[in-house]
């Protein structure tokens, strides 16, 4: 599984397919925090940063 981190209109969301989903994260949050919560929620999935 595939995972895209994307910031968009203020947020962090994750991109998994098709669906877009809005994380809990401000756009000045650390990538690192969004990182650990894509690992706990999709655990084994490869995660990538799209700008």
């Amino acid at each position: 599984m595939i995972v895209n981190i994307q910031k968009l209109n203020g947020l962090w969301h994750l991109i998994v397919g098709s669906c877009r989903i809005q994380t809990p994260f401000l756009e000045t949050q650390q990538r690192e925090r969004v990182v650990a919560y894509a690992r706990r929620v999709y655990p084994g999935a490869k995660i990538f940063e799209r700008d």
